[in-house]
């Protein structure tokens, strides 16, 4: 039987490796990418191509495993140009997939957009973005609010909230995020920067964009509530790149590492005892996942990833941030049956699933 010959490109639009700070998004994205260069050719007939800007993150670029085509476009102005819908991609036929919520500008009745959205809190909450990022995403939505791009949500929330907005439920396909893409562990070099930062044996870690959407402020003083009530209590630490707004200042037991490598931060998992991660509200949120798979107990806002598999907390009260981590700390019950449900949950969350179900939506596109 002859080899079957592409008939469908499929370019994918990964922008948001570009990003100064790609945060969450830019996790999802690469860890998507990945596992599609190993299960794309389930499907033939997809021709895969991943499309970015110019720019100098070529390590991540690299471990990807698809062709890439390198635009010699700047972020900045390949970001522009989207904004104001000029397609700069050009006119061939084919499915463009964007993985942020950045509208392809495609004219084409044979090109097809797709277009990843993991939350619309610009609208629930436009307190915790700028002035210009509230703008920007509202434009985003509204190109896809009038137009028939097919629109991928990372969890049923989103799609509940895109639903409210007006778009119709039949555009919308729900894929959640994978679990399995922390890396190998470096303990060597996990050990020699808790060391340096003064660190203890015994640690809290919260992982996060420092943002105020990410209410870090208010983990902060809930846990500085709880050290009042339990003296026993691990120190905290902070792991995460700044992003906007006010930044953080280390205090007492409270120690901000900042960025840290991928094996360092899957070492940091390992090595804690919880993980505390009380943002306002998220579409997702990776780091719940990530310390499950690990068999890492869990204390959260009520944010998608938790599926009922983490103590709660309600992120506007202090008090209940504090409880929270206390009952875990205490209850060795509690935690045995958090870790049980956590390893579960994420078992369930694999890349490769969610690869082969882009793969299959992009396939059955007309």
């Amino acid at each position: 039987m002859p080899d079957s010959v592409p008939t469908k490109r499929v370019f994918l639009l990964a922008e948001q490796l570009r990003s100064k700070v790609p945060g969450g998004i830019g996790t999802h994205t690469e860890s998507l990418l990945k596992a599609i260069s190993h299960v794309g050719d389930e499907y033939p007939s997809l021709d895969l191509e991943v499309i970015v800007s110019r720019g100098d993150n070529v390590a991540v670029l690299d471990k990807i495993g698809l062709p890439i085509r390198k635009l010699v476009l700047s972020h900045q102005l390949a970001t522009g140009l989207a904004e104001m819908k000029i397609p700069y991609f050009g006119f061939e036929s084919g499915v463009y997939h964007s993985f942020s919520i950045q509208v392809p500008p495609v004219l084409s009745v044979r090109q097809k957009a797709v277009v990843t959205v993991h939350d619309i809190a610009f609208i629930s909450n436009p307190q915790f973005y700028t002035a210009r990022g509230i703008y920007w995403h509202k434009k985003q939505l509204e190109y896809l609010s009038k137009g028939n791009q097919t629109v991928v949500s990372v969890s049923e929330k989103t799609r509940t909230d895109l639903i409210q907005y007006g778009i119709s439920p039949n555009r919308i396909e729900v894929i959640e995020s994978g679990a399995d893409h922390l890396d190998w562990p470096d303990f060597e070099e996990c050990r020699k920067i808790l060391s340096k930062q003064g660190v203890q044996e015994r640690f809290i870690i919260s992982v996060s964009t420092i943002e105020p959407r990410k209410n870090l402020p208010g983990l902060i003083a809930g846990y500085k509530r709880a050290v009042e009530s339990f003296s026993d209590l691990p120190e905290l630490v902070v792991v995460g790149p700044e992003g906007w707004g006010t930044g953080l200042d280390p205090s007492e037991n409270v120690h901000l590492l900042g960025p840290v490598p991928g094996p360092v931060l899957s070492a940091l998992y390992r090595k804690a005892e919880m993980l505390v991660y009380v943002p306002f509200e998220e579409g997702f949120g990776l780091p719940v996942v990530e310390a499950m798979s690990v068999g890492l107990p869990v204390v959260s806002s009520d944010v998608p990833a938790a599926s009922g598999c983490t103590e709660l907390a309600d992120p506007r009260n202090e008090s209940s941030i504090s409880q929270a981590i206390i009952r875990v700390l205490k209850d060795g019950e509690l935690k045995k049956q958090l870790v049980s449900k956590g390893l579960k949950r994420a078992a369930q969350l694999t890349w490769m699933n969610s690869a082969r179900k882009h793969l299959e939506l992009w396939d059955r596109l007309q």
